[in-house]
């Protein structure tokens, strides 16, 4: 198949996905709605915020731009990742079968903030022939916002099961950052104010009381400036120089399980959120996780069977959970067990992305019979 995307050139979910049907013969091209910053070989992309990059005007412009280029490549799919920009482009573009996965926050807060918001989202989900996402949670708010039912499937993102795995720790990496033999406990996600680290650090400051050599690592992952200063400046003001270690360098993805498999617990505790795939690969490689208490999450996470869940913002709740994981190495042993069964059943990305394949070509044939249909006034 010619297989179209729409999509952050730079966002290790779009390279996943892309690289897996590339790999499998199909042909594969990238729309960019976000200005480029790697390079991507072997696959043809072309780059919108390179050519047009006014505010006011380049969604116009993108939008003419991708007519124009799907004119020209034919697709027999076009596949819109995020119903934000990307789901905008695709849907004004009027081609079928469109698709669209959305990522979270563009379903969850983003039609909330205005009218036209919502108007754009609704027209997004009410274009497209397919909708997937990877929580049930996601695809009901879908639902809720204009999407049919019917034309909705739970599609996980998935998990690389050749490289996250549950090999034990990585004590030369431990050395390597400086951490010790201690407790390490690890946000692995983005520093951005959603993702609520700050609440992380108050967290760690009531840890510190009971286990004193307890460490927290965290990752310099896209970055919000503004936030990250914010951060340094609450760590300053804690005293907790000693007790957080900065991993200063974006971590490539295929080393991120070295990352997992160093730590005892791992923290992800949002405001919003969908199912995040770096989530899935930490239980995947044996870390125990601390989650916020959100629908999307209740879908993976059951307190006490595999995992631990936490209101959104109760520093207290947090530092608890965190003692309670670090004083019981046995129901860390048991979450282990359960989530290597429950990420080999429910998110093996190889499965899932040829559940994926088999949609698209049911898009693909029945598009194919429809161009195809006899006339039937047809004059014989």
């Amino acid at each position: 198949m010619r297989i179209c995307f729409i999509s952050n050139p730079n966002s290790i979910h779009t390279r996943r996905w892309l690289k897996w049907f590339s790999n499998r013969g199909h042909q594969v091209a990238l729309i960019g709605d976000t200005k480029l910053g790697e390079p991507w070989h072997s696959i043809s992309l072309y780059d919108l915020p390179a050519r047009v990059n006014i505010p006011k005007l380049k969604y116009l412009a993108w939008i003419i731009w991708t007519r124009q280029i799907i004119k020209k490549w034919k697709p027999d799919i076009l596949h819109a990742h995020r119903v934000t920009k990307a789901g905008w482009i695709g849907s004004f573009t009027g081609f079928h079968p469109f698709v669209v996965t959305p990522w979270g926050t563009d379903l969850y807060q983003y039609p909330y903030r205005s009218r036209l918001g919502r108007y754009l989202t609704s027209h997004v989900l009410n274009h497209a022939d397919l909708i997937t996402a990877g929580s049930k949670n996601l695809l009901q708010q879908a639902s809720l916002l204009g999407a049919q039912p019917e034309k909705t499937c739970l599609i996980h993102w998935g998990v690389d099961l050749n490289y996250f795995r549950p090999i034990g720790q990585t004590n030369q990496l431990r050395k390597k950052l400086g951490i010790g033999d201690g407790p390490v406990v690890l946000s692995f996600r983005a520093i951005h104010p959603i993702y609520n680290q700050e609440t992380i650090l108050e967290a760690i400051l009531e840890v510190l009381r009971i286990i004193p050599n307890v460490k927290l690592v965290l990752i310099n992952f896209n970055p919000e400036p503004t936030y990250q200063r914010k951060l340094g400046d609450k760590i300053m003001k804690f005293g907790l120089e000693d007790h957080v270690i900065w991993i200063k360098k974006a971590i490539p993805w295929e080393k991120m399980p070295e990352i997992y498999r160093m730590a005892d617990v791992g923290i992800s505790i949002p405001s919003s959120d969908s199912v995040p795939i770096s989530l899935l690969e930490a239980i995947s490689c044996g870390l125990p996780v601390i989650a916020s208490d959100l629908p999307s999450l209740r879908e993976w996470i059951i307190p006490g069977e595999n995992g631990l869940l936490v209101p959104v913002g109760d520093t207290k709740a947090l530092s608890e959970a965190v003692i309670h994981l670090l004083y019981h190495p046995d129901l860390v042993t048991k979450f282990r067990q359960v989530n290597q069964d429950l990420i080999h059943e429910r998110a093996d990305h190889e499965r899932e992305m040829m559940k994926m394949e088999a949609l698209y070509e049911k898009l693909a044939m029945e598009k194919y019979e429809k161009d195809h249909e006899p006339c039937g006034n047809a004059l014989i």
